[in-house]
């Protein structure tokens, strides 16, 4: 499964780079290449003549927003079918772990922990007197499969912008994992949320305390919902 994250990353590296091109045409026929689809594929699936995207692709019509943002949903609706061979490339290539990463996102604001616990349906467990401190983004991963993919490198580069985030793990058992994940990397987030556990293993408490990292379990309903919930704090 590919995460939202991924694919609107994706989506916009290439929208980005097709309006930003002193030649957008080209720029659309290289994308096109890149995920193996013809004209005749892309131009049935946006509603269009071949012909008018070949007009696009060797410049004698300029391509305006909303089409360059139909042909890249385009492409992803194709690529999607064939089982997400291009954008799992993608992904790699711009060292997207394409499995793990379920969101990542800056605060256009400050928000306080306290804020995010809130909006988590989250219980401290760790690290009250914490909650006034400013967070200023957030990770959600799948804890499974950042176990089973993500090199030491890659575990790194989920930290985002900032290490002033909240570290947010789904798909826990007992939260051991995690925060032992946490424990052995040198860059350390403000926090660390688990969502899943009924039942916490006191160890991981005690490697939050020696870090001096809260530790916060997320009792909302369920994954997406959470992220709905963490999204609507960007103001």
């Amino acid at each position: 499964m590919i995460s939202d994250f991924i694919i609107e990353r994706i989506s916009k590296e290439i929208a980005g780079e097709i309006a930003w091109s002193e030649n957008p045409g080209e720029a659309m026929k290289k994308w096109r290449r890149i995920f193996n689809v013809t004209q005749l594929e892309i131009s049935k699936k946006m509603g269009v003549f071949s012909s008018v995207l070949s007009d696009y692709e060797k410049g004698r019509r300029s391509p305006g927003s909303k089409f360059i943002r139909k042909f890249v949903i385009s492409l992803l609706e194709i690529d999607e079918k064939r089982g997400w061979i291009t954008v799992k490339e993608l992904a790699r290539n711009l060292r997207l772990p394409a499995t793990a990463l379920l969101d990542i996102r800056e605060f256009t604001k400050e928000v306080t922990l306290e804020k995010v616990v809130e909006a988590i349906n989250g219980e401290v467990l760790y690290g009250k007197d914490e909650l006034n401190k400013y967070i200023y983004g957030y990770t959600v991963l799948d804890s499974i499969a950042t176990i089973e993919t993500l090199s030491g490198y890659e575990f790194l580069t989920i930290m985002g912008l900032t290490t002033e985030r909240a570290l947010i793990f789904t798909n826990v058992g007992t939260g051991r994992s995690p925060m032992v994940a946490v424990k052995v990397s040198f860059l350390k987030p403000r926090a660390v949320v688990v969502h899943g556990p009924k039942v916490v293993d006191p160890l991981t408490i005690k490697l939050a305390q020696s870090d001096g990292i809260p530790f916060i379990l997320s009792r909302a309903p369920d994954v997406n919902t959470l992220i709905k919930n963490l999204k609507s704090l960007q103001g």
